[in-house]
């Protein structure tokens, strides 16, 4: 019984961290340009219509079904920790500093071609329906989409972690780092703004780009960058992205 109740109270402690966190990143933004600047900054908001309380709410529900998920999976990443399985290192010392910055780059690189073939994968016809509709049904995304995945999207977009922690040496904190990079970059592309300080060049994948593919679900499956759909033939540039190229 102790070991079962150890084992919930990980579970819901984990989980609670994911879900500060998500409060956090995703709701300062969204109280930033959906309620305090929102008239200033309307001309940079990619689709007109701001969407209404019913869509948030449920962004909100399955964006928590995502992190609790999450939550669960620090059972397998432990017993994979601690058994010693994983090229988990100690010391930053023992790689020393510039790795620890190439181990966060590389990390970046692993999820953002991870994240293009499964996003592909699941867009599958067959596969759509059953996983990837339900975060397609917000074609006007805030940044409380950010995880609102259905259940087995969300098991597979934690796949990227044991991708990344039994092929490349890692310290704890370069994963730490990494994860709420992804977060927030998750944010970013859901924000529905464009802003173009953000915006640093053709080959990364822009709020504009992503916030497209959520109306035109045949193009622009990347994460980070548009690398993989301009090789593959599937990025189509937004109004918005020319204008931030411009």
């Amino acid at each position: 019984m102790k070991l079962q109740e150890s084992s919930l109270e990980l579970w819901l402690l984990v989980s609670l961290l994911f879900v500060i966190r998500y409060l956090l990143l995703a709701g300062i933004p969204f109280l930033f340009y959906y309620v305090l600047i929102e008239k200033k900054v309307r001309g940079k908001k990619i689709q007109k219509k701001l969407p209404d309380k019913k869509q948030i709410s449920k962004e909100i529900f399955y964006s928590l079904g995502s992190l609790l998920l999450y939550g669960a999976g620090i059972w397998l990443f432990l017993d994979w920790l601690q058994s010693g399985i994983t090229l988990h290192y100690e010391a930053i010392s023992d790689y020393g500093i510039a790795y620890f910055i190439v181990s966060f780059l590389l990390m970046v690189i692993i999820h953002d071609t991870y994240f293009y073939w499964t996003h592909r994968l699941i867009h599958h016809k067959k596969l759509f329906p059953l996983v990837h509709k339900v975060h397609h049904q917000f074609t006007n995304p805030t940044p409380w989409a950010a995880f609102s995945f259905h259940p087995l999207e969300a098991i597979i977009s934690m796949g990227v972690i044991p991708v990344i922690i039994f092929c490349i040496p890692w310290h704890q904190n370069a994963l730490i780092v990494f994860i709420t990079f992804m977060t927030l970059y998750d944010v970013y592309i859901h924000l529905g703004y464009n802003i173009e300080q953000l915006y640093l060049g053709k080959w990364q994948n822009s709020a504009a780009d992503h916030n497209y593919h959520h109306q035109n679900a045949k193009v622009n499956y990347g994460l980070y960058f548009t690398f993989w759909d301009r090789l593959m033939g599937t990025y189509k540039k937004s109004k918005k992205t020319q204008l931030s190229e411009g």
